[in-house]
């Protein structure tokens, strides 16, 4: 086919290049729209140029094959900018500072440890009722969170 042909084809598929974007959820007015076309118009005409005229490329490629081909190349498409932008997430992670969450989890148990011990032996009593989940009623279970989430704060607050 020639240049002004393949020219020709590719403003009579318009519509339908529009309409694989809508289904992949591109719009216009976003970022990326008409990069996205200009991705399904090269597409189009990387597969039409194979074709020596327009009525031999429109009778092997109906418009439903076209429409499902060209929605499954851009959905290849976005999913691997997906997993480039993912790479580029991890890579950005690797220059953070490392800390280590080991040494967070042992401070917070050992300063449990020792809000635990602080309660008088009635207060355990309740704390393990409330942390096994014995047969309380939810009125029970209200006071007792409401009663340590406040004797916590505070227990908290002064270290």
């Amino acid at each position: 086919m020639e240049q002004q042909e393949l020219n020709q084809l590719i403003q009579d598929y318009e519509r339908l290049f529009h309409k694989v974007l809508q289904r992949c959820s591109l719009f216009p007015g976003q970022v990326d729209y008409e990069d996205h076309l200009q991705e399904l118009r090269l597409l189009f005409f990387m597969r039409a140029k194979e074709y020596a005229t327009k009525s031999e490329f429109e009778a092997a490629n109906d418009i439903t094959y076209l429409f499902r081909h060209l929605l499954w190349r851009m959905i290849d498409t976005k999913r691997k900018k997906y997993l480039e932008i993912e790479e580029v997430t991890d890579e950005i992670l690797d220059y953070l500072p490392n800390e280590d969450p080991t040494d967070f989890h042992f401070e917070s148990l050992d300063r449990l440890a020792r809000f635990y011990q602080q309660l008088s032996p009635k207060d355990q009593q309740k704390c393990r009722a409330l942390l096994t989940n014995e047969n309380l009623s939810r009125q029970n279970k209200s006071r007792y969170r409401k009663y340590f989430r406040k004797h916590f704060q505070y227990s908290f607050e002064k270290v």
